[in-house]
């Protein structure tokens, strides 16, 4: 039933971010969706904690369109992902640890790509880009009980992020639409298989 009120969340705020027209009652959609999820999927674990604080602050930033408000966001999000990074790592199974140099290097590359279209904002989208890239890198590492929910979220947070990055930065008229459109059913998605995946592996045997 948790589940599901997330679930219901999500697609109304999905829906919402797709039509101009909604924007004031995303106020309420996108702010309640972290609490959502709270709900569905209780944090145990600090780092997860801290993910998901600072997902809800990042948020509730994004809901402005100035680049303070960016900015903010960036921010917000660059802690979350901190938090899921410390999480995951706690989880990581040292033999694994080879699968994260090509996650690295294709890393590296769009935050460069990504830092030189953002213009002067290019430092912190790059800085930004690059610890989600940690991230995902610490994600695929992981083993055990809910470890591929945990990785297939990790790499749809970095797809969703590069849909709002493109759509600011690179993309213009109807192609920022379509990319903006894609941005919140992709993170709503990979917020749950993160924080589910997670707390499955954290579950005592039976």
């Amino acid at each position: 039933m948790k589940n599901k009120l997330y679930a219901a969340a999500a697609i109304v705020d999905s829906i919402a971010a797709a039509v101009r027209s909604a924007k004031p009652a995303r106020r309420v959609t996108k702010t309640a969706l972290m609490p959502a999820l709270a709900v569905a999927s209780p944090p145990r674990d600090p780092g997860m904690a801290v993910g998901l604080a600072g997902s809800w602050a990042g948020d509730v930033a994004l809901l402005g369109d100035s680049d303070r408000a960016f900015r903010t966001g960036l921010f917000s999000f660059l802690v979350a992902h901190v938090g899921y990074t410390a999480a995951l790592a706690r989880r990581s199974t040292p033999g694994a640890r080879k699968a994260v140099v090509p996650i690295v290097a294709a890393s590296a590359a769009g935050a460069y790509a990504f830092a030189r279209a953002a213009g002067p904002m290019g430092k912190p989208v790059g800085l930004y880009a690059l610890t989600l890239g940690t991230m995902v890198a610490a994600a695929s590492t992981v083993r055990g009980a809910g470890a591929r929910r945990v990785f297939g979220g990790a790499a749809l947070f970095a797809a969703s992020d590069a849909l709002l990055g493109a759509s600011r930065f690179v993309l213009k008229g109807r192609a920022a639409r379509v990319a903006t459109a894609g941005v919140m059913p992709t993170y709503a998605a990979a917020q749950w298989l993160i924080h589910t995946g997670f707390e499955k592996g954290e579950r005592p045997p039976a």
